[in-house]
Parts: structure tokens; C-alpha cells; sequence
């Protein structure tokens, strides 16, 4: 992992001093691993991400990616870190220097992919050919030059043009093409209603489990249809096989963090935080000591972040006691605290992935993480520093808290943070025969914070410095395994050279109707491309 840049953080420290209301609307420049800003194609635009429709609709996939969506409005059961990594370790800094973990990057990297837009067909996107662009467009392009006619030319250059859904319909031996249909129809609805479907619809949340669950797709495949028609699956259509699998199959997760579905939520215009209420007796219980009932809501937290008779308008108190302001109750985020116990848990002790996804950062959503390196800085002086004791510093002695009224009763202490925090991006389709860890995308962005410690120097929680950060972790858990519903109907093995067993053929088809690859035949590409 490339080192910080001294330079540009405290730079950056110093703009902060002179106007943080500003600072803290900026978003974190994208940089490439040698330190170059660069720019990172979204199909979200800044207009977008401020829209009830996008809020809405990243929303309706957070629910069908999550069960348990009744604990989300838990602040202390909802973001506490041991919920989300496989082993948690440390929960002090001087635990973490200790252990050397300053810094970690995962020894097998998470592999890039693509979101395949839903306004292109998603899976359905003749991507290597010339499909017009657009939903309405496209889906004409495809009823004018069926694949039937295709797959019967005889034409391998014709051939290899489908896309990789028309290519697993011809593969299952699907007449009717299931999942190719199902791929369209994802779109129909959004288009029928608005006239178009939006850029940003897709199955990242697919895509960023699947790279680091499923092994890379190393070369092509060639296989035989039921009508013996000889196919090739690039690896990037493997990957996107195993992505919408992902997807659509609603695998168990575990998460930490929250949802906001407000278009703009409201800005502290003291500090340019976004405006939360801090609850002291949710404070006081964060880390909770001993695990919550997830049916119940933690201590403090009944009625009072929308209840006038609790909240004194003019004196900011709650409950007879300072701690904030009101706000949507559902305007949730995954604290400082949280977000660095986290990382070091998952990257630096578990050693696997987890995915981020930022809410204000409209050009980050679903990310694999893949690394982090990072150091501190004095929040009273804005110095940065390598030594933890000089980043330390005492709730008495830390007089320019512009964040003082939301801070935690037990709060002791408070030390800053910068950490670079390294993510696999997104990197297209094109139809080569290799895949190889050279040609992911990988992106550094630095995010800003302190964290709160108490007595004893635990992380307690903390403040960011900056309002585009990450919102939402989760993952998949260890040796997760995501399925169709009709995996149980496959018998029998699929020889090679061969087509795939008649019992393969009848799942898959059944699979497709739900816009789901059959995992078993996901699972034997990705054997073949590793073979």
C-alpha cells in the first residue's frame, strides 16, 4: 500500500481550521495507487443522489439484501462492530499499535467487475456488439436480431456478440429465455411509469460480495449448448453470472449502520454536520456492555428523537440535559468509532473483505475494501502526528471542540484520525481470454475523523470531519454461499465437452424465471476458469 501524503493532509487539516462548515461538504477526491487524483465514472450525478427516487430506491435494495430490517433504527445494537466482523480483536489504539495493524491490505485481493445497468438490460447487454443505448432502444435492438437467429448462423464472431444472459439461456438449453427475459422485464416497469429507467440501477450489490466470496474468473470457458453449439464465456461474464447470482439470490448478511431516505438532510450551520440527536442515555450505553435484544430498542431511545415534550426547542435540551437537535428519525450513520474498529477487525485481524457504502458520496455505493493505512492528528492544534500520545488529547484540555455538544458522557479523551482507505472500483466489460489482478481498479480515498475514548482508552465513538464517508458495512459471512431456490432438483456430474445434465437444465430454467443464475452452474464455470 502506497504511503499517506503528509503534505496534502495537513493542507488539509489546515483548511479545516479556517472554515470547517465548508470543509466538511467536500467529497473525498478519488486517487489512483500512485497518489493521482483521478476521476471515477458514476452513473450517479450529484442531481440524482439528492432525489427522493434514488434515496428510495437504494433503500428497496438495502431491504432486499437484509432481513433483519426491524434492528436497523438501533443506534447501539445497529452499530456496534462485533455484529459485523468475523473476529473482533481490539477495541484500543494501543492494542492496535501493538499488534501492528496501523496498516493491513488483504493478501488476496476482491476482483473488479461491473454493475451491469439495469437501463441497458442488465445482464441482457449485448456489451461486445452494437446495441443501441437505453432501455427502450435496446430492448428493440434485441427483439430485431433475436439470439435464436444467432446461435444458428454459425457465426463465432456473431456468437460471442450475445450477451452473457443470451449466452446462459442457449447454455441451459432455455427455448424461452428466461433469464434474458427476466433481465428486460427488471427495467419494463421503471420505463412504463417515467419514460426512462435511472443510469444508476444495478447489481453492485452483487458485484461487491461476489469478488471477494466467489474466486476470480481467471480465463474463458468454452462449453457446449444442448443444440451442440459451442460457446465461449469471457471472464467477465462469468462475473457478472456470479454477481446478479449474488444479487438476486438474497444470501445472509451481517451490517452495521443505517439508512436516511431524506432528498437533504439538515446541517448543523455552526459546524456543517449533518444535524443528528444525541441521546445520553444512548451515549452512555455505546459500546453496549453485553448484547442487545434486537427486538428492543436500547436505553434512551423510546419516543425522544421526535418528541417535542421531550426536546426544549430553545434551549436545546433533552430531557432537561444538552446534547443536540432532532432530526429524521431514520437519518442514521455508521459512526467513527465503529468505522475504525471495523476496518482494523476485518482487514487487519480476519483478513477478509466488507463492503462500504457511503449515502452522501454519490460516487462511492457498494465497494469491496481491500486495505488501510493510516495516522493521527492532534484535534485541539490540527497537527499531524505519527506518535499516539501526541494526538491525544484530554476532554478538559480540548477547548476548540467545535463537536463538543455532541460528544459521550464518558467521554475521557479524543484522538484524530486520517485513514486511507484502499477499495476495488469498477472496471467495465471487455472480452479478453485473462483476468488477472493487474487489471482491477483500485482507489484510495482518505477519510478525516476523531474517536472518543474513555477511561480506559476504548473507542467509544467519535466524529467525522467530513459528511461524505461511509454509512453502511456488511458482508456476507464466512464460507457464505449464495443459492437459488432450486439448487436441491441438480443431480448427477456435468462431464466435460459435454452439455449439462437434463436435472441441471430443469433448475437452471426454473431459477431464471427469478432472474437467478443456478449457483451450480456458476460454481463449475468458475471451476473451469480455474482449471
Amino acid at each position: 500500500m502506497s504511503t499517506l501524503d503528509t503534505q496534502k493532509i495537513q493542507e488539509h487539516l489546515q483548511a479545516f481550521r479556517a472554515n470547517p462548515v465548508e470543509m466538511m461538504q467536500q467529497i473525498p477526491p478519488k486517487l489512483d495507487q500512485e497518489g493521482n487524483e483521478v476521476a471515477v465514472a458514476s452513473p450517479i450525478g450529484a442531481e440524482d443522489a439528492q432525489t427522493a427516487t434514488y434515496s428510495s430506491g437504494r433503500d428497496q435494495l438495502r431491504t432486499g439484501m437484509i432481513e433483519q430490517e426491524k434492528t436497523r433504527a438501533a443506534y447501539a445494537a445497529n452499530d456496534n462492530p462485533r455484529n459485523l466482523v468475523d473476529t473482533f480483536t481490539h477495541e484500543t489504539l494501543a492494542s492496535i499499535e501493538s499488534a501492528g495493524l496501523k496498516s493491513a491490505r488483504l493478501d488476496e485481493q476482491p476482483w473488479s467487475g461491473d454493475y451491469w445497468a439495469t437501463a441497458q438490460g442488465g445482464l441482457s447487454n449485448r456489451y461486445a456488439g452494437c446495441m443501441a443505448y437505453g432501455w427502450k432502444e435496446g430492448f428493440d435492438y434485441i427483439r430485431n436480431h433475436p439470439s435464436k437467429v444467432i446461435l444458428g448462423s454459425g457465426s463465432e464472431v456473431w456468437v460471442n456478440e450475445l450477451s452473457p444472459a443470451e449466452k446462459y439461456d442457449a447454455l441451459v438449453g432455455d427455448a424461452s429465455e428466461g433469464l434474458t427475459r427476466a433481465s428486460w422485464l427488471k427495467g419494463k416497469a421503471y420505463f412504463e411509469q417515467h419514460g426512462e429507467v435511472p443510469g444508476w440501477f444495478g447489481i453492485c450489490h452483487g458485484w461487491s460480495p461476489a469478488s471477494y466470496m466467489l474466486p476470480r474468473a481467471k480465463k474463458s470457458v468454452k462449453v457446449v449448448t444442448p443444440g451442440n453449439v459451442s460457446l465461449t464465456f469471457f471472464p467477465c461474464e462469468i462475473k457478472a453470472l456470479a454477481s446478479l447470482l449474488w444479487a438476486e439470490s438474497r444470501p445472509v448478511t451481517r451490517f452495521i449502520g443505517g439508512r436516511c431516505n431524506t432528498e437533504k438532510p439538515a446541517f448543523d450551520p455552526e459546524t456543517g454536520r449533518v444535524v443528528t440527536m444525541v441521546n445520553p442515555l444512548i451515549a452512555a450505553d455505546y459500546p453496549p456492555e453485553e448484547p442487545l435484544d434486537p427486538e428492543m430498542p436500547p436505553p434512551g431511545t423510546e419516543e425522544i428523537s421526535l418528541s417535542s415534550e421531550h426536546w426544549n426547542e430553545e434551549t436545546g435540551e433533552v430531557d432537561g440535559r444538552t446534547g443536540g437537535r432532532p432530526t429524521e428519525a431514520n437519518c442514521f450513520d455508521t459512526n467513527p468509532g465503529s468505522w475504525h474498529l471495523a476496518m482494523v477487525n476485518q482487514i487487519g485481524v480476519s483478513r477478509r473483505s466488507m463492503i462500504m457504502d457511503a449515502s452522501f458520496d454519490y460516487q462511492v455505493w457498494n465497494q469491496p475494501l481491500l486495505g488501510y493505512t493510516y495516522t493521527y492528528f492532534n484535534p485541539q492544534t490540527l497537527q499531524a502526528t505519527e506518535v499516539l500520545q501526541e494526538a491525544t488529547v484530554t476532554r478538559a484540555a480540548f477547548t476548540s471542540d467545535i463537536f463538543k455538544k455532541y460528544r459521550s458522557p464518558r467521554m475521557a479523551s479524543v484522538v484524530g484520525v486520517i485513514m486511507k482507505a484502499t477499495y476495488m472500483g469498477e472496471n467495465g466489460n471487455e472480452q479478453v481470454h485473462e483476468d488477472v489482478p493487474e487489471n482491477d481498479s483500485i482507489i484510495d480515498v482518505y477519510y478525516y475523523y476523531d474517536l472518543e475514548l474513555d477511561a480506559s482508552g476504548k473507542i467509544i465513538g467519535g466524529e467525522w470531519y467530513t459528511n461524505a464517508h461511509p454509512d453502511f458495512l456488511w458482508t456476507p459471512p464466512k464460507g457464505g454461499r449464495a443459492v437459488s431456490r432450486y439448487e436441491q432438483m441438480v443431480t448427477g456430474a456435468w462431464e466435460a465437452g459435454k452439455p449439462m445434465p437434463a436435472s441441471w437444465q430443469a433448475a437452471a430454467k426454473k431459477a431464471s424465471a427469478e432472474l437467478t443464475p443456478l449457483a451450480a452452474v456458476v460454481e463449475h464455470l468458475l471451476k473451469l476458469a480455474n482449471n
